[in-house]
């Protein structure tokens, strides 16, 4: 059910169009745009404190807009979870009105009715068989008369979440027109706490990891990277990342108990410390990301899916076990989950904006470019604080 109630909440957040450091589809746009931040690193990271000087000075005038984009979230999530429960309860109803029907075989036809009846011995057994087909038959009219109240609830509440939806929406239009007479965009706060340096380092190991595979293919630099990697391997669809977890942050605009105001671009699953992170589905170990001063250690991984290119990220990991170039699949183990005060302790301080153990994953638009999407709309995870126990 979530996966298909929750698409619709692709609606909340697609006004977000995140852009970032990486913009590009060939190795010559990655090579210029590395150049660029490069050189201009010094004024990226003085932006990076201004956006949150400015957010500062507007905290009393967008206080309201986030407690209504904080209300309508909490609605929705209320709302998700009575539609997963209200979907499974049907599912439960319906095997009870399946097992009931396979029992009478009413599938043969009325007859059984009569058959059984006409077997009795007596007529004690015949009028006692009578009220045992009355009070089955009765039992069978309730049980689809309950299910059929469930399914209309459930119509009533997939039209109550759209509603909501369209009102967070509203909500969250209102708040990027408050931010923009602050000179500061949506997409502004979520550069504001990358880690520059590492992920220019980790974009040179990228830079490097495609000029082989060009060189290789005799592939000009200006050739889109699709065209020249042309051995990817192809999926069908993601699968959640880890065995079990619980949904503990969204996708989204948030107020972050580390740093405060930021657009979350992915979404959190909690989960204990040093568990198998796996691959979300089958591609090719594109960036490598160690010891970011938040993000830790990341690994991105390019996908082909149904024809169309992807990026997923798995963030905040104790450690990392694949390596450039590696063909993976979701039985690959990629790595192990770290974050928080665990990060710090073992590794010296970096990761400083992870609170606790977790994965952060997101999915990204193409084989370059910053563009995330939200994860639900291409991975079944159940609703915000609840857990799930399989990667199906």
């Amino acid at each position: 059910m979530m996966k298909k109630s929750t698409k619709v909440l692709f609606i909340i957040f697609c006004i977000f169009s995140f852009t970032s450091f990486i913009n590009a589809d060939t190795l010559k746009h990655l090579k210029d745009e590395l150049a660029k931040d490069e050189a201009n690193q010094a004024s990226i990271e003085s932006k990076q404190k201004n956006v949150q000087n400015k957010i500062k000075s507007a905290e009393n005038e967008i206080k309201t807009l986030e407690q209504n984009i904080e209300k309508y979230e909490n609605e929705i999530d209320d709302l998700l979870n009575q539609i997963d429960d209200l979907e499974n309860d049907i599912k439960t109803k319906q095997s009870e009105i399946d097992s009931l029907l396979s029992f009478l075989q009413v599938s043969s036809g009325d007859n059984v009715y009569l058959e059984y009846m006409f077997e009795a011995k007596s007529l004690t057994d015949f009028i006692y068989r009578g009220a045992v087909v009355e009070e089955i038959t009765r039992h069978n009219d309730e049980l689809i008369d309950e299910m059929f109240a469930m399914i209309e609830k459930n119509k009533n509440l997939q039209a109550e979440l759209k509603t909501k939806i369209t009102k967070s929406e509203e909500s969250i239009k209102d708040l990027e027109k408050k931010l923009k007479e602050y000179d500061v965009s949506l997409s502004d706060l979520e550069d504001a706490h990358s880690d520059v340096a590492a992920d220019i380092k980790s974009r040179k190991k990228t830079i490097e990891y495609y000029e082989k595979i060009y060189k290789e293919n005799n592939c000009k630099e200006d050739i889109d990277l699709v065209e020249c990697i042309t051995n990817a391997p192809n999926a069908t669809g993601f699968v959640r990342p880890l065995t079990k977890g619980t949904i503990s942050s969204e996708w989204g605009y948030r107020i972050c108990p580390v740093h405060g105001r930021e657009i979350h671009s992915g979404i959190d699953i909690a989960v204990a410390m040093e568990t198998p992170v796996y691959a979300a589905a089958v591609g090719t170990v594109s960036g490598i990301t160690r010891k970011s001063r938040c993000g830790g250690n990341i690994v991105t991984i390019n996908h082909t899916v149904n024809g169309k290119q992807y990026r997923s990220v798995y963030m905040h990991l104790a450690s990392i076990n694949v390596k450039m170039g590696q063909i993976v699949d979701i039985t690959t183990v990629i790595g192990k989950s770290g974050g928080g005060g665990y990060t710090l302790r073992r590794n010296g301080g970096w990761d400083t904006c992870s609170t606790g153990s977790h994965l952060h994953f997101t999915i990204k638009s193409g084989w370059s470019g910053s563009t995330t999407l939200n994860p639900r709309n291409f991975v079944n995870f159940p609703a915000k604080g609840r857990s799930f126990s399989s990667r199906w």
